[in-house]
C-alpha cells in the first residue's frame, strides 16, 4: 500500500512534460519536510529508467562516495 498522495497532478504533469523534452535539464525540488517531495519523485520515476539517489547531511565527500558505490 502506498502512502497517501494528494494534490500532485500538476507537479507530475510538469515533470512528465520536462521528461519528454529533448536535451538535458536540471530540476531542483525543494520544500518543507514531510510534504511528499520524495514520493512525488518515486511515482514519477516508477516506469522510467532512472537513478534515484538521496543525499544526506554528512557532506559532499560522503555523498559522492556513496553515489560511486551505488553506480
Amino acid at each position: 500500500m502506498y502512502p497517501k498522495f494528494f494534490n500532485r497532478k500538476e507537479e507530475l504533469e510538469f515533470l512528465e512534460s520536462k521528461y519528454r523534452e529533448r536535451g538535458f535539464q536540471l530540476i531542483v525540488l525543494y520544500g518543507r519536510r514531510r510534504v511528499g517531495k520524495s514520493e512525488l519523485l518515486v511515482r514519477f520515476c516508477r516506469d522510467k529508467k532512472h537513478i534515484y539517489f538521496l543525499c544526506n547531511k554528512k557532506g559532499t565527500e560522503s555523498n559522492l562516495s556513496r553515489f560511486v558505490e551505488k553506480a
